[in-house]
This record gives structure tokens, C-alpha cells and sequence, in this order.
């Protein structure tokens, strides 16, 4: 590889603020030893790619911070992006620049619907969907996904049914935390409901460029001009190169009537300016970031192997869901016989693993788990062996 992937970098809380490192602890609320990382939140414990570094050092050098607008360059950088990786024509106008896709989650939330409208979720989801829903004084309208053979798929019956009581979809492309990527097809049975019900489709695309062969990610919006007529595409570098500190998305709106109604929200709650260097670094991914993104990509798939292979030698009896997008893996615990809260102390206070259980997605603890694989090898090995060695202790395994 002509990227390093397997450099471990100290990201020490105390000296860097890094946020999931500050809030790991165990069951008695002590923090661990110096060393252990946590696989929880999804950010990457790699350093981004030296492309955008460089173009950050000479934005510093440059030494003026004051307000910042997009560039021409930039939405032309976002648009070959688009067309090069997903297939999807953009216009430079459709891009609206927002601090982070959570806010801008908000934002339509606010723009598109009234206080007690309802919004469907399918859990396990995303949490800050819950968050996003409730905060706003919105009423969640549960639509899970169905489990048929060890693989999740939408549950359209049950849609046509919650539709009918709904104003707004949140959906997840790829979908966190079961690393499904949605086919052409589901999507689009998914969108025709959605505009037989006057649903919104909001689509949360924050992975969409972490994507595993032969598995192919299709844009909502760019399923059809009727599609793209009823939805918000949310997307962001965040997760593609690890810039979730530098604080900018860019929210994508092909229908110029729904633009409107956005920006003009944005302006009652005050989203009027964005983050400088946040945008440099996009551009610089956008115009260089293509060879570091496939290296990375073929990394996590080796992590994804490395850690089913594991599982499945130590631990036979634990279902490993395949990852299909995202660096996200879902598992089953549940046969290692523990229940949820001995799970969870068990995984933090023994095995010192500090993963999201599916509680945290709004599911009642059925012993499922998601770890984040975005990590230099040895960090995930020693992981799993400090989970192995764990649960031979407790005679779990």
C-alpha cells in the first residue's frame, strides 16, 4: 500500500480532547489504563490522508481565518466527486454548506414539518434520529427492519401502514449500525411509498463512500426526478476521511422549492457560517482523495475478515452480520448466555472492550453489538484477544 493504515497515533484525551477516548469507562465508572482504545464512536483511530494535511498546513500558512463562502472550485470538487464515484449529476446550486449533518438533521426537522408530526425511524437506527425526532417536539413512528435469514431488509408492509401517519423518513444509506447497502429496487419501493404518502425522504448518506465489493451504493436522489423531487440528501466527508472535528457537510437538494424552505430555516436558527479549514480539507479530498479512499476501503475489508475469522474460531456461536458499507461490524452476542447489563460489564470491566451495545440504536438489549474496524490491525487484535482471554476466564469460552 503506498498509505499507512497500520501506524498506531496517540490521540491521549487529556493533551488532544479526543471525545470518545473522555467518555470510555467501565460499569464502576473508572476509566482505563493508558493504551486502550475504544471502538465505539465512528471515527478512525488513522490519521487522514497526507493530501488533506497538506492543503490544511498551507491554509495555516496562509494566516487569515475570517468568514468563509464556498468556492466555485469547491462545488466543482463536490460535483466531479459525485458523478466520479457515485454516478450521480449534480448542479454546483443544489449544494448547501452546513456545520455537520446532525444540525442540518434539525434544520429540516424544523423546516419540513410541525410540532407532533410524525417521523419514521427503522431501528436499530442511528440514535440521534430518536434525538432529532424528540428534541423537536416530533412524535417517532417506529419502522423497524426485519431480520429473514441473517440479513436485514425494510419492511414494507409495515411502511405502507406507518406512512399513512408520517410527514418525514429519516433514512440511513448505507445503514448504520447493520452495514446494509441498499439495492436500487428497495430503494425505490422504499421512495414510492414515501411520495404516496407525502413523506419527505430524508436521506442520510454519511457513508456512502465506504463501500465494500461488489456491493454498489445508489444515491437516493438519483434514483429519478421523482425521487429526487422528495428528499434531502445529507452527506459529509466526516466519515470518509476522518474529518468529523473540522465540522462540515454538505446538505444536497436538487428541488429548488425545498432548497428554499431549508436555507430559509437556517436563517431563523441562526446556521449562517461555516468552518474554514473545513472546507479546505473537503476540496483537497474531493480533488485528491480517491487513491488514499480505495486503500482504506481494502484495509477495512482485512480488519472485517480478520475479525470474523476471529470471532468465528474463538467464539463460534456468535453471528457476525456482514458488512457491506460502512466500517461499522454488527454482531450477536447473545449466545455467550449473558444477559444485556452482565454483557456490557462484562465487555468493559473484564475484557476492557468498549464497543455500542443496540441499546444505544433503540434496540431493548438483545445482546447485539457494533464495533468500529477503522483501526490499525494490531489495535483490533489485541482487542479480541484481550476478549478472548476474558471470556476463558469466565468460562464463556
Amino acid at each position: 500500500m503506498a498509505y499507512d493504515f497500520d501506524t498506531l497515533v496517540d490521540r491521549d484525551p487529556a493533551i488532544r480532547g479526543t471525545g470518545k477516548y473522555r467518555i470510555m469507562k467501565d460499569s464502576k465508572g473508572n476509566k482505563p489504563p493508558k493504551g486502550i482504545v475504544p471502538f465505539s464512536v465512528a471515527d478512525m483511530e488513522f490519521k487522514t490522508a497526507p493530501e488533506i494535511i497538506e492543503a490544511i498546513k498551507a491554509e495555516a500558512d496562509f494566516g487569515v481565518f475570517g468568514y468563509h463562502r464556498l468556492t466555485d472550485g469547491f462545488r466543482q470538487a463536490c460535483c466531479d466527486w459525485m458523478k466520479r464515484r457515485h454516478d450521480w449529476q449534480i448542479s454546483p446550486e443544489w449544494i448547501i454548506p452546513f456545520e455537520q449533518v446532525v444540525p442540518a438533521l434539525y434544520n429540516a426537522v424544523y423546516a419540513f414539518t410541525e410540532p407532533g408530526d410524525g417521523i419514521i425511524v427503522q431501528k436499530p437506527a442511528y440514535h440521534h434520529f430518536f434525538h432529532v425526532t424528540q428534541h423537536c417536539g416530533r412524535t417517532v413512528v417506529e419502522n423497524p427492519l426485519k431480520l429473514v435469514d441473517g440479513k436485514y431488509y425494510f419492511d414494507f408492509d409495515d411502511l405502507r401502514e406507518k406512512a399513512k401517519s408520517a410527514k418525514m423518513l429519516m433514512l440511513c444509506s448505507p445503514y448504520n449500525p447493520v452495514g446494509r447497502v441498499w439495492t436500487e429496487e428497495e430503494l425505490k419501493e422504499l421512495g414510492d411509498i414515501c411520495i404516496e404518502n407525502g413523506v419527505l425522504v430524508i436521506a442520510d448518506e454519511i457513508h456512502h463512500d465506504l463501500i465494500q465489493k461488489p456491493f454498489v451504493h445508489k444515491v437516493f436522489a438519483s434514483l429519478g426526478e421523482k425521487y429526487a423531487k422528495n428528499c434531502i440528501v445529507t452527506t459529509s466527508l466526516s466519515k470518509t476521511f476522518n474529518l468529523a472535528g473540522l465540522c462540515f457537510a454538505s446538505i444536497i437538494i436538487p428541488d429548488p422549492e425545498l432548497r428554499n424552505r431549508f436555507t430559509k430555516q437556517m436563517n431563523v436558527l441562526g446556521f449562517l457560517h461555516i468552518n474554514r479549514l473545513g472546507v479546505v480539507a473537503a476540496e483537497a479530498a474531493y480533488k485528491k482523495g480517491d487513491a488514499w479512499l480505495d486503500e482504506l476501503i481494502e484495509y477495512v475489508k482485512g480488519n472485517y475478515e480478520f475479525f470474523k475469522t476471529f470471532m468465528a474460531e474463538k467464539f463460534p456461536k456468535v453471528k457476525v452480520y456482514d458488512m457491506e458499507g460502512t466500517y461499522l461490524a454488527w454482531f450477536d452476542m447473545g449466545p455467550l448466555g449473558l444477559g444485556p447489563k452482565e454483557l456490557d460489564t462484562f465487555l468493559t470491566d473484564d475484557a476492557m472492550l468498549y464497543l455500542d451495545p443496540d441499546t444505544a440504536f433503540g434496540v431493548k438489549g438483545e445482546c447485539f453489538q457494533r464495533i468500529n474496524l477503522a483501526c490499525p490491525r494490531k489495535l483490533l487484535s489485541d482487542a479480541l484477544d484481550r476478549l478472548y482471554a476474558a471470556a476463558k476466564a469466565k468460562g464463556l469460552a
